[in-house]
């Protein structure tokens, strides 16, 4: 089924993990359903259990790798964090 694309927002992932942006997660009968992440200029990691990642901790993605997260429950729980000394930047895709 196709999504509907309804926001957009660049997050920067710096040396506190972070999450996604609540005022773009919609609820209801209009929820967001999916979430497309691509990664520039740094290598993250991230997690899917609710818990902050470290620079030492979590999956990895690194620069120009996608991530999709199809499940309401992985969005609300995804938190990143940079591995380095430069910040990563995320392009967030929130589809209905």
């Amino acid at each position: 089924m196709p999504r509907d694309t309804y926001a957009f927002e660049q997050i920067t992932v710096a040396a506190t993990a972070i999450g996604l942006t609540a005022s773009n997660l919609r609820d209801g009968t209009d929820s967001t359903r999916e979430v497309s992440l691509n990664v520039q200029d740094a290598q993250l990691r991230y997690r899917l259990d609710g818990t902050n990642p470290t620079s030492t901790v979590g999956q990895i993605l690194n620069p120009m790798d996608r991530l999709t997260l199809p499940v309401r429950a992985e969005i609300d729980s995804f938190r990143a964090i940079r591995t380095g000394a430069t910040s990563a930047i995320l392009n967030v895709h929130y589809r209905r």
